[in-house]
């Protein structure tokens, strides 16, 4: 198998419980699309993909852009539009409001994807599925697309229809906290001052 995995970054959300753009809140001085491609992407065989609404605010990025062809459709349209844009048969899918992603849970998914040849592998932590930090296989791509023209959107229910694996941990601590409200960003930004 091609050793690249592709790295899609959800940017598209409408943030209204934060306000603002997640992607660019900036977490002890660095903007978080570039916290999660240092976190993520700091090895050339993970190979970053930002999937956006608007392209213009990355227009300065030399990284790949994919637009979402299904505004309205919450992060699975970002997903397909991640999935039509790379090139590669796996992909590491993570919002963009995960702080402490961890590139050790993303090496376990793909692990896993490669020997069970899943559809997508989607890590459970403390009873919660993460389909946001989890690996899709490519060819989600066309059932994914008939899912979106049928005018579905939940991830949950997208996921029933492919083979998913769900796996545990453990996993490291906070490794799936995101930031949905001011608070948890607040929240964020006193464990960085507490490391410093």
């Amino acid at each position: 198998m091609n050793p690249y995995t592709g790295v899609i970054i959800l940017t598209g959300g409408q943030s209204r419980r934060m306000g603002r753009n997640k992607a660019t809140l900036s977490i002890a001085g660095e903007p978080m699309i570039q916290r999660l491609l240092r976190r993520l992407c700091n090895d050339p065989e993970w190979v970053p993909i930002i999937s956006v609404k608007h392209p213009a605010q990355f227009h300065d990025s030399a990284i790949s852009i994919a637009v979402d062809q299904y505004p309205g459709k919450g992060p699975l349209s970002g997903i397909h539009a991640g999935l039509t844009q790379s090139p590669y048969l796996l992909n590491l899918v993570t919002a963009c409001d995960l702080p402490y992603a961890s590139r050790c849970v993303a090496q376990h998914l793909r692990k896993v994807a490669i020997k069970g040849d899943f559809d997508a592998v989607v890590p459970v932590s403390d009873g919660r599925i993460h389909p946001l930090f989890a690996v899709y296989h490519r060819r989600c791509l066309d059932p994914l697309e008939r899912f979106l023209k049928a005018g579905k959107g939940r991830v949950q229910d997208f996921l029933q229809e492919i083979q998913t694996r769900y796996t545990t941990g453990p996993f490291p601590t906070r490794a799936f906290f995101n930031m949905n409200r001011p608070e948890d960003y607040l929240q964020v930004n006193e464990w960085e001052k507490g490391q410093s």
